[in-house]
């Protein structure tokens, strides 16, 4: 799903996934999200019929547009030909716009916050990994194919690559206060795991 449309609906959307981030959705009423946005209570269930079903759509905004900064096949086959090693490494990192990054760094507190007690957000988390898997194995497959790198475990690779993002990100469920840093902490993890890679030119 798309941010949602209309200022009041926005307004809901993005003052409860504040506040379900900094202070957890289960300590957080419709009321506290309606006195945080200047509205009425029952104005907020004009657009979400349930604390739940607002919820529920943080955790689709999330895996809806995580994809959204990474390149497709046809356009990191030319980067992966003629691009350097740094811009190669860089494929592998999800850039968001300005636009939404504030937005999906709170709905994934959310969600990462509720994978051990929510199975709608296990879900959503489950359908995350197998997309990132799927797309580092394709990148790296693709990168053997053209030449850019020698052989190797591709799949052992992946792993490592997904697992580390995957701490990073987490780790900020516990430091929420520092997820300003999340980019430059992706930056430099990116840079060692570069080594890994058997890079031809």
């Amino acid at each position: 799903m798309q941010e949602p449309k209309g200022n009041t609906k926005s307004q809901i959307f993005n003052t409860a996934s504040r506040l379900f981030a900094a202070s957890g959705v289960e300590n957080v009423s419709m009321r506290d999200i309606a006195s945080a946005v200047g509205i009425k209570v029952a104005s907020i269930y004009n657009h979400y019929s349930s604390k739940e079903e607002l919820v529920e759509g943080i955790y689709d905004f999330f895996l809806e547009n995580y994809d959204s900064g990474r390149l497709v096949k046809e356009e990191y086959i030319p980067v992966l030909k003629n691009g350097t090693k740094e811009e190669v490494i860089q494929v592998t990192n999800n850039i968001f716009s300005e636009e939404i990054k504030e937005k999906m760094i709170y709905a994934m507190l959310v969600l990462f916050s509720r994978i051990h007690t929510d199975e709608k957000a296990r879900d959503r988390y489950s359908r995350q990994i197998d997309d990132s898997m799927r797309f580092l194995k394709e990148f790296f497959e693709s990168g053997i194919e053209v030449g850019r790198f020698s052989e190797f475990n591709v799949r052992g690779v992946s792993m490592v690559f997904l697992s580390t993002r995957l701490f990073i990100a987490q780790s900020i469920t516990v430091h929420p206060d520092e997820f300003i840093d999340w980019t430059m902490a992706e930056q430099e993890i990116l840079a060692e795991l570069m080594n890994l890679l058997p890079f031809k030119y």
